[in-house]
């Protein structure tokens, strides 16, 4: 977006992210400010200041507590300008986790071994993901945990958000979202 002459900024709570992401937007020559801080609570002067928002790659649902999870949905409506558009890429989808049961998947790349096993709770609609991995003879293992929402239980969110026009798709194709997507895009917009 950078690239095409729009204003973007990059905001993040993690140093390390922020600053891989600033190295490869300087490789390609892309103008952005970066920003540290917790999407739970957007910096104040930022009300009513974008055109657009993107919200992707495994960050929705990442906080334990429901409330602290709307409260993104409200800060991300609250520095949008009236009219202004949200995009929100949801990875997970509940009723597909539920359609498909637990996963395990393998990757044996000869040097490498990659194991990813998956497992929603049911009743507290949580994601649990463990990746263990083996390299140059170390065993290495790493836990995500996200909260799985169902498309009606997002939209239900973006509207008490304050969100008025939404649209939902399986992918950024814009193909048909159904039980069985494995992730959910949502356009919305204030």
């Amino acid at each position: 977006m950078a690239l095409r002459g729009f204003q973007v900024t990059g905001y993040d709570l993690s140093a390390a992210m922020l600053a891989g992401a600033q190295e490869s937007a300087e490789q390609t020559d892309a103008h952005i400010e970066w920003v540290r801080g917790d999407m739970r609570s957007l910096p104040a002067n930022w009300t009513d200041t974008f055109d657009f928002v993107t919200l992707t790659l495994s960050e929705f649902g990442c906080f334990p507590d429901e409330s602290d999870n709307q409260r993104v949905l409200t800060e991300v409506a609250r520095v949008l300008k009236s009219g202004g558009r949200f995009l929100l890429d949801i990875v997970v989808n509940r009723d597909e986790l539920i359609l498909k049961g637990n996963r395990h998947d393998c990757i044996d790349g000869g040097e490498f071994f990659i194991s990813d096993k998956g497992s929603l709770d049911i009743l507290s609609g949580i994601y649990t993901r463990v990746f263990r991995w083996d390299e140059q003879g170390w065993r290495h293992e790493t836990t995500w945990q996200i909260r799985a929402y169902t498309a009606p239980e997002v939209k239900r969110m973006l509207e008490q958000a304050g969100f008025r026009e939404l649209s939902a798709y399986r992918n950024y194709a814009g193909d048909a979202l159904t039980r069985d997507s494995a992730g959910m895009v949502f356009l919305a917009q204030k």
